[in-house]
Formats: structure tokens, C-alpha cells, sequence
């Protein structure tokens, strides 16, 4: 399914947030925390784009979690492999031994996965188009033009995006997947950002994980942000391990410094930045607000929960 035919049409005479996540990984707690981080810092709508399962397991109890909370879904590889029945993950490193590592990773994932899991996996839609008073917002998993493109800060090239975001006439993008947060301006009324992930933190040395809020006004003002939380990650490293989960996924939990996906990393990301915060970006657009069907918080075009019904 393509945003062209999913799109979600938001009409406030407010300022209107939106919580963007990926990346949980089965994590529950860290999931949670930033939920509530978000619904503090007053969201009304929430996005999940992708790879919601993953290497901490409790997989059913994460898609219940998201199906209760979010109401705009973006399928990353990990779903669309599980929607499918596939036991390789689909990562798309780089390097063969980052693959194994994720594909381990995702073997965790599938062993609570049900068929109306599956059944649920396969409506979400590979990208997804949000409508704003400051024009359209594209939100995808790791590119929008490829499900499992990494996209890294060191690597951006605005002359590509800069044209992508032309021809689709769009304001910007929001992805995740590479687990690196960031936020770029493209050309001078424009953006691209990754959120990061809630599932696991950056490999900066620090136990914090993260997602983008984007802020939007009426009159078309665009900020975008990279928020981090923290949660109880050594209660949750000290349950993994009682059930048995590999050390090589719970100790980034704990210590901020991947052990996995290094590999495959850009030489400039391999570098445990220590102590690294994350920006905001405020984008002041050209186009002049234009009203669009009205549509109430938690009725935009969506897939359906895991029983039919729509998250709270």
C-alpha cells in the first residue's frame, strides 16, 4: 500500500503534534516510557513506522501495546517479513555477520507471533502520507524510496532528497531503522529526520532512547525534534537475561555502545560519540494553509487493530 492511497487528511485551527517511533524491538518498558513521554508533552495523534518486534521478544505484548496506542502504523521489514512467514529478517546490512546477528534477532521475535498477528502485519502500509498545514509529511522505515535503506547523518545528500521532496511535493520525511537519530534541512523550506529508536539506545554511550515530535502551527510553522527518555533498562536487561535472551542484545541496553549492526556502519557512526545530544530543527514553509476535510484525532485512514477495533 502507497501513501497515495492511504493518506491521513488533519485539519486543526490549533498547534498539532505528532509523535513519530520505530524501532521497539520488543521492548516493552522503553515503548511505554516514551508513550507517556509523549502524552506528556501534549501529542494528540501517535505514529509507529516499523520493526516493532525484534531481539527482546514479547512480541505479542508489543503489537498490543501498539495497537492500543497508536493510530497511524507503517510496516518496516520486520513485519513484512513476519507478515509473511519468512525467518530471515530482512535487515539489509551491509555485512554478513550483521545480517546473522539481526536474523537472530528476529527469530526471538517470531516465537510468539501469532496468524492474526500476521493477518493484523499485513495492513500496514509500507509508507504513509500525513497531511498538515505545513504541507505533506511522508513517514516510511528506512527510506522512502526502499523499506531497509539505511539512512545515516555522515551519508545524507540533500541533492537527492531535495529532488525527491520536489517531485512528490512534499515538506519532508520521517524514517528510522538505522537506529541513529537525526534531523536535516533540505533546500530552505524542507526536512528530512530520523527518529532513532525506542527499542534500544544510540551508540553514544548513553541508555536513553528516542523519537521525533513534530510540532506543526496553523499558520505552517514546522519544528521538528529528537526527544530522549529514560526507563528502568536495568530491570528490563535483569529480565531478558532470566529468559534467556543472548547478552549480545541486552548489553547495549545497558551500556549505550552497540554490540551489533557495527559492521555495517559508516566509519564516522562506528565512533561511540559519548555524551552526543540531538538537535531541533524549525522549518518555516512557503505554501499558504489550504483547508482539507476535516477529520476528528482518531478517525484518519488507517489499518484496522489486531481484532478489528481502532487503538484508544
Amino acid at each position: 500500500m502507497t501513501a497515495q492511497n492511504n493518506g491521513n487528511f488533519l485539519n486543526r485551527h490549533l498547534s498539532w503534534k505528532l509523535a513519530v517511533m520505530g524501532g521497539a524491538y520488543g521492548n516493552v518498558p522503553a515503548l511505554q516510557a516514551c508513550i507517556d513521554d509523549a502524552r506528556s508533552q501534549g501529542c494528540q495523534t501517535m505514529a509507529f513506522i516499523g520493526d516493532a518486534i525484534g531481539c527482546c521478544g514479547h512480541s505479542a505484548e508489543i503489537l498490543a501495546l501498539i495497537n492500543r496506542n497508536f493510530s497511524l502504523l507503517v510496516a518496516g521489514n520486520h513485519e513484512q517479513q513476519a507478515a509473511l512467514g519468512q525467518s530471515m529478517c530482512g535487515c539489509g546490512y551491509e555485512s554478513p555477520e550483521d545480517e546473522q546477528a539481526g536474523c537472530q534477532a528476529f527469530n526471538i521475535a517470531l516465537r510468539d507471533i501469532s496468524q492474526d498477528h500476521r493477518r493484523w502485519l499485513l495492513t500496514w502500509p509500507n509508507e504513509l502520507l500525513v497531511k498538515t498545514p505545513a504541507g505533506p509529511v511522508l513517514l516510511c522505515h528506512g527510506s522512502p524510496e526502499r523499506t531497509n535503506e539505511f539512512l545515516y547523518a555522515s551519508q545524507f545528500s540533500e541533492a537527492r532528497w531535495e529532488r525527491f521532496l520536489k517531485i512528490r511535493e512534499i515538506t519532508g520525511f520521517v524514517c528510522t531503522h538505522s537506529g541513529l537519530p537525526w534531523i536535516h534541512r533540505v533546500g530552505t523550506d524542507r526536512f528530512a529526520a530520523n527518529c532513532g529508536v525506542v527499542g534500544k539506545p544510540d551508540h553514544d554511550g548513553n541508555t536513553e532512547v528516542h523519537y521525533s515530535i513534530l510540532d506543526v502551527s496553523y499558520f505552517g510553522e514546522l519544528k521538528v525534534s529528537i526527544c530522549s527518555v529514560r526507563y528502568d533498562e536495568i530491570a528490563w536487561a535483569r529480565q531478558l537475561r532470566s529468559e534467556g535472551v543472548p547478552d549480545l542484545f541486552i548489553s547495549p541496553l545497558e551500556t549505550g555502545v552497540w554490540t551489533t549492526g557495527l559492521s555495517s556502519l559508516p566509519e564516522s557512526e562506528r565512533l561511540v560519540h559519548f555524551g552526543q545530544r540531538h538537535n531541533e530543527m524549525t522549518i518555516r514553509t512557503h505554501d499558504e494553509f489550504r483547508s482539507v476535510p476535516h477529520a476528528n484525532d482518531d478517525k484518519c485512514s488507517r489499518p484496522q487493530g489486531l481484532n478489528g477495533e481502532s487503538p484508544d
